[in-house]
Protein backbone atom coordinates (compact mmCIF):
# COMPACT_ATOMS: atom_id res chain seq x y z
CA UNK A 1 0.00 0.00 0.00
CA UNK A 2 2.83 2.40 0.80
CA UNK A 3 4.61 1.54 -2.45
CA UNK A 4 1.43 2.35 -4.38
CA UNK A 5 0.86 5.56 -2.42
CA UNK A 6 -2.59 4.47 -1.23
CA UNK A 7 -4.57 6.53 1.26
CA UNK A 8 -4.24 5.44 4.88
CA UNK A 9 -1.28 3.20 4.02
CA UNK A 10 1.01 4.42 6.79
CA UNK A 11 -1.79 4.06 9.32
CA UNK A 12 -2.39 0.47 8.24
CA UNK A 13 1.32 -0.30 8.66
CA UNK A 14 1.16 1.17 12.15
CA UNK A 15 -1.97 -0.81 13.07
CA UNK A 16 -0.48 -4.04 11.73
CA UNK A 17 2.65 -3.52 13.81
CA UNK A 18 0.55 -2.90 16.90
CA UNK A 19 -1.54 -6.02 16.36
CA UNK A 20 1.53 -8.18 15.88
CA UNK A 21 3.19 -6.69 18.95
CA UNK A 22 0.04 -7.24 20.98
CA UNK A 23 -0.18 -10.91 19.98
CA UNK A 24 3.50 -11.45 20.71
CA UNK A 25 2.93 -9.94 24.15
CA UNK A 26 -0.20 -12.03 24.69
CA UNK A 27 1.72 -15.26 23.94
CA UNK A 28 5.00 -14.07 25.48
CA UNK A 29 5.41 -17.16 27.71
CA UNK A 30 5.58 -19.57 24.79
CA UNK A 31 8.39 -18.45 22.41
CA UNK A 32 11.79 -20.03 23.06
CA UNK A 33 14.78 -17.70 23.19
CA UNK A 34 14.70 -13.95 22.61
CA UNK A 35 13.29 -13.78 19.09
CA UNK A 36 9.85 -12.56 20.19
CA UNK A 37 11.29 -9.74 22.32
CA UNK A 38 13.57 -8.65 19.50
CA UNK A 39 10.72 -8.80 17.00
CA UNK A 40 8.48 -6.68 19.23
CA UNK A 41 11.24 -4.07 19.44
CA UNK A 42 11.64 -3.99 15.65
CA UNK A 43 7.88 -3.67 15.16
CA UNK A 44 7.72 -0.87 17.73
CA UNK A 45 10.42 1.03 15.86
CA UNK A 46 8.56 0.69 12.57
CA UNK A 47 5.25 1.76 14.15
CA UNK A 48 6.93 4.79 15.71
CA UNK A 49 8.35 5.77 12.32
CA UNK A 50 4.78 5.88 10.97
CA UNK A 51 3.30 7.61 14.01
CA UNK A 52 4.23 11.26 13.49
CA UNK A 53 2.55 11.53 10.09
CA UNK A 54 -0.64 9.87 11.33
CA UNK A 55 -0.81 12.10 14.41
CA UNK A 56 -0.36 15.26 12.33
CA UNK A 57 -3.07 14.11 9.92
CA UNK A 58 -5.52 13.66 12.81
CA UNK A 59 -4.56 16.99 14.40
CA UNK A 60 -5.06 18.89 11.15
CA UNK A 61 -8.49 17.32 10.68
CA UNK A 62 -9.50 18.22 14.24
CA UNK A 63 -8.43 21.84 13.69
CA UNK A 64 -10.63 21.99 10.58
CA UNK A 65 -13.56 20.56 12.54
CA UNK A 66 -13.24 22.81 15.58
CA UNK A 67 -12.46 26.13 13.87
CA UNK A 68 -15.48 28.45 13.85
CA UNK A 69 -16.51 31.74 12.27
CA UNK A 70 -15.27 33.47 15.43
CA UNK A 71 -11.68 32.53 14.56
CA UNK A 72 -9.56 34.64 12.27
CA UNK A 73 -9.67 32.70 8.95
CA UNK A 74 -6.18 33.82 7.99
CA UNK A 75 -4.83 32.47 11.24
CA UNK A 76 -6.63 29.16 10.74
CA UNK A 77 -5.18 28.91 7.23
CA UNK A 78 -1.71 29.66 8.62
CA UNK A 79 -2.09 26.92 11.22
CA UNK A 80 -3.37 24.37 8.70
CA UNK A 81 -0.62 25.26 6.24
CA UNK A 82 2.02 24.69 8.93
CA UNK A 83 0.47 21.38 9.95
CA UNK A 84 0.19 20.24 6.33
CA UNK A 85 3.84 21.10 5.70
CA UNK A 86 4.87 19.11 8.77
CA UNK A 87 2.61 16.26 7.70
CA UNK A 88 4.10 16.03 4.21
CA UNK A 89 7.64 15.97 5.57
CA UNK A 90 6.74 13.37 8.20
CA UNK A 91 4.93 11.20 5.62
CA UNK A 92 7.97 11.27 3.35
CA UNK A 93 10.24 10.21 6.22
CA UNK A 94 7.82 7.44 7.19
CA UNK A 95 7.54 6.10 3.64
CA UNK A 96 11.33 6.06 3.36
CA UNK A 97 11.54 3.87 6.45
CA UNK A 98 8.71 1.56 5.38
CA UNK A 99 10.25 1.03 1.95
CA UNK A 100 13.80 0.80 3.30
CA UNK A 101 16.16 -2.11 3.80
CA UNK A 102 15.43 -2.53 7.51
CA UNK A 103 11.74 -3.13 6.82
CA UNK A 104 12.55 -5.60 4.03
CA UNK A 105 14.72 -7.48 6.52
CA UNK A 106 11.88 -7.38 9.05
CA UNK A 107 9.43 -8.85 6.52
CA UNK A 108 11.90 -11.65 5.72
CA UNK A 109 12.24 -12.38 9.43
CA UNK A 110 8.47 -12.41 9.90
CA UNK A 111 7.97 -14.86 7.06
CA UNK A 112 10.64 -17.20 8.46
CA UNK A 113 9.21 -17.06 12.00
CA UNK A 114 5.65 -17.60 10.80
CA UNK A 115 6.76 -20.69 8.86
CA UNK A 116 8.63 -22.28 11.79
CA UNK A 117 8.43 -20.44 15.14
CA UNK A 118 10.79 -21.63 17.86
CA UNK A 119 8.49 -22.44 20.79
CA UNK A 120 8.72 -23.90 24.27
CA UNK A 121 7.12 -27.29 24.99
CA UNK A 122 4.34 -25.50 26.91
CA UNK A 123 3.11 -24.11 23.57
CA UNK A 124 1.65 -27.53 22.83
CA UNK A 125 -1.11 -27.02 25.42
CA UNK A 126 -4.67 -26.98 24.05
CA UNK A 127 -5.68 -23.45 23.05
CA UNK A 128 -9.06 -24.00 24.72
CA UNK A 129 -7.16 -24.17 28.03
CA UNK A 130 -4.65 -21.40 27.38
CA UNK A 131 -6.68 -18.67 25.68
CA UNK A 132 -9.21 -18.08 28.49
CA UNK A 133 -6.34 -17.48 30.94
CA UNK A 134 -4.55 -15.10 28.60
CA UNK A 135 -7.70 -13.14 27.85
CA UNK A 136 -8.55 -12.96 31.55
CA UNK A 137 -5.11 -11.56 32.34
CA UNK A 138 -5.44 -8.83 29.70
CA UNK A 139 -8.96 -7.97 30.88
CA UNK A 140 -7.92 -7.86 34.54
CA UNK A 141 -5.14 -5.34 33.83
CA UNK A 142 -7.57 -3.12 31.94
CA UNK A 143 -10.22 -3.41 34.66
CA UNK A 144 -7.76 -2.51 37.41
CA UNK A 145 -6.52 0.61 35.59
CA UNK A 146 -9.95 1.71 34.32
CA UNK A 147 -11.43 1.39 37.80
CA UNK A 148 -9.03 4.07 39.06
CA UNK A 149 -10.01 6.69 36.47
CA UNK A 150 -11.72 9.85 37.68
CA UNK A 151 -12.83 12.94 35.70
CA UNK A 152 -9.74 14.77 36.99
CA UNK A 153 -7.24 11.95 36.34
CA UNK A 154 -4.18 13.13 34.30
CA UNK A 155 -4.19 12.65 30.53
CA UNK A 156 -1.36 10.09 30.62
CA UNK A 157 -3.39 7.76 32.82
CA UNK A 158 -6.33 7.92 30.43
CA UNK A 159 -3.95 7.15 27.57
CA UNK A 160 -2.59 4.12 29.42
CA UNK A 161 -6.12 2.74 29.87
CA UNK A 162 -6.69 3.23 26.15
CA UNK A 163 -3.63 1.07 25.42
CA UNK A 164 -4.89 -1.61 27.80
CA UNK A 165 -8.32 -1.54 26.12
CA UNK A 166 -6.61 -2.04 22.80
CA UNK A 167 -4.74 -5.06 24.16
CA UNK A 168 -7.99 -6.57 25.41
CA UNK A 169 -9.59 -6.03 22.02
CA UNK A 170 -6.72 -7.64 20.15
CA UNK A 171 -6.55 -10.52 22.62
CA UNK A 172 -10.29 -11.12 22.29
CA UNK A 173 -10.10 -10.93 18.49
CA UNK A 174 -7.29 -13.48 18.51
CA UNK A 175 -9.26 -15.77 20.85
CA UNK A 176 -12.64 -15.47 19.17
CA UNK A 177 -12.13 -18.36 16.74
CA UNK A 178 -11.79 -20.69 19.74
CA UNK A 179 -13.79 -19.01 22.51
CA UNK A 180 -16.69 -17.89 20.34
CA UNK A 181 -19.42 -15.43 21.31
CA UNK A 182 -18.04 -14.47 24.72
CA UNK A 183 -14.73 -13.34 23.24
CA UNK A 184 -16.52 -11.49 20.45
CA UNK A 185 -18.59 -9.62 23.04
CA UNK A 186 -15.46 -8.73 24.99
CA UNK A 187 -13.83 -7.48 21.78
CA UNK A 188 -16.86 -5.33 20.97
CA UNK A 189 -16.89 -3.72 24.42
CA UNK A 190 -13.14 -3.12 24.28
CA UNK A 191 -13.49 -1.56 20.84
CA UNK A 192 -16.09 0.87 22.19
CA UNK A 193 -13.79 1.86 25.05
CA UNK A 194 -10.84 2.15 22.68
CA UNK A 195 -12.79 4.42 20.32
CA UNK A 196 -13.83 6.80 23.09
CA UNK A 197 -10.37 6.92 24.62
CA UNK A 198 -8.85 7.28 21.16
CA UNK A 199 -10.93 10.42 20.57
CA UNK A 200 -9.81 11.64 23.98
CA UNK A 201 -6.15 11.07 23.09
CA UNK A 202 -6.57 12.83 19.73
CA UNK A 203 -7.82 15.96 21.49
CA UNK A 204 -4.96 15.77 23.98
CA UNK A 205 -2.44 15.49 21.13
CA UNK A 206 -4.06 18.39 19.28
CA UNK A 207 -3.98 20.56 22.41
CA UNK A 208 -0.30 19.77 22.97
CA UNK A 209 0.62 20.50 19.34
CA UNK A 210 -1.28 23.78 19.29
CA UNK A 211 0.26 24.83 22.61
CA UNK A 212 3.71 24.33 21.09
CA UNK A 213 2.70 26.36 18.03
CA UNK A 214 1.37 29.12 20.30
CA UNK A 215 4.71 29.28 22.09
CA UNK A 216 6.47 29.64 18.73
CA UNK A 217 4.05 32.38 17.66
CA UNK A 218 4.65 34.24 20.92
CA UNK A 219 8.41 33.93 20.46
CA UNK A 220 8.02 35.43 16.97
CA UNK A 221 6.07 38.34 18.46
CA UNK A 222 2.75 37.39 16.85
CA UNK A 223 0.29 37.72 19.76
CA UNK A 224 -2.82 37.60 17.56
CA UNK A 225 -1.89 34.22 16.06
CA UNK A 226 -0.91 33.03 19.52
CA UNK A 227 -4.38 34.08 20.77
CA UNK A 228 -6.12 32.08 18.02
CA UNK A 229 -3.98 29.07 18.84
CA UNK A 230 -4.90 29.47 22.49
CA UNK A 231 -8.63 29.50 21.68
CA UNK A 232 -8.30 26.34 19.62
CA UNK A 233 -6.24 24.68 22.35
CA UNK A 234 -8.89 25.36 24.97
CA UNK A 235 -11.58 23.82 22.75
CA UNK A 236 -9.61 20.60 22.52
CA UNK A 237 -8.99 20.57 26.25
CA UNK A 238 -12.70 21.16 26.87
CA UNK A 239 -13.58 18.29 24.51
CA UNK A 240 -11.97 15.84 26.93
CA UNK A 241 -14.68 16.28 29.59
CA UNK A 242 -17.70 14.80 27.75
CA UNK A 243 -15.56 11.93 26.46
CA UNK A 244 -14.39 11.13 29.98
CA UNK A 245 -17.94 11.29 31.27
CA UNK A 246 -19.17 9.03 28.46
CA UNK A 247 -16.46 6.47 29.12
CA UNK A 248 -17.09 6.40 32.87
CA UNK A 249 -20.83 6.10 32.27
CA UNK A 250 -20.35 3.14 29.92
CA UNK A 251 -17.68 1.47 31.99
CA UNK A 252 -19.68 1.66 35.22
CA UNK A 253 -23.03 0.92 33.60
CA UNK A 254 -25.30 -1.44 35.58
Amino acid sequence: MVERGEDDALHQVRVSCRRLRSDLKLFRKFPAGDWATELRADLAELAQACGEARDLEVIAELVRETATSEDNPEHVDTILTALTFQLERAAARSAEVVLGESTRDLLTTLEAIAAAPDLKPTASQPCSDVLPRLLHTATAKFTEAAGKLKPWTPDDDWHEVRLLAKRVRYAADTSAAVLGAEAKTTAAHAATYQELLGQHQDHCAAADALTAMAADAAAQDDPELSFTLGRLTERHRAARKPLREQFLSLYHRP
